[in-house]
């Protein structure tokens, strides 16, 4: 996307302002957008995982667990976008966090730890599974 993209969106207060994208958004703006819908969002990230074993969540279907993307909001009083960050949810729930670059450093160091450990699990599933046979 351009610099010079620009949409425009209606306020809550009935006027309209016209609000410049950053130039990493690929959010498809609608002429209407209020100030409450009108955020700009780069492409998203999402990691799914199994589904319920017991079937109690979503019939045994995999399910979205982490969902991320790069956003900002627009200043509904100049038209510019404001600081960025990475809007990051977990379960689809639509309440997720608000990571700045440290924030998100910091949360990547916790899913390596994670991942490592299931690593670790895993390969020790496999010797005691090559054991029992």
């Amino acid at each position: 996307m351009s610099d010079d993209r620009v949409i425009h969106m209606r306020q809550l207060n009935g006027g309209s302002l016209s609000v410049k994208c950053p130039p990493w958004c690929t959010q498809a703006h609608q002429e209407n957008d209020t100030a409450d819908h009108a955020w700009h969002e780069a492409p998203a990230v999402s990691f799914t995982g199994p589904g319920d074993y017991y079937g109690h969540f979503d019939m045994n279907e995999p399910q979205e667990v982490m969902w991320a993307c790069l956003s900002a909001e627009p200043d509904d009083t100049t038209g510019d976008y404001g600081q960025p960050y990475i809007y990051f949810d977990t379960l689809s729930s639509g309440q997720g966090a608000r990571l700045n670059v440290a924030q998100a450093d910091a949360y990547l160091a916790d899913l390596r730890t994670y991942v490592n450990r299931l690593q670790q699990m895993r390969d020790r599933l496999a010797a005691i599974t090559q054991q029992g046979k």
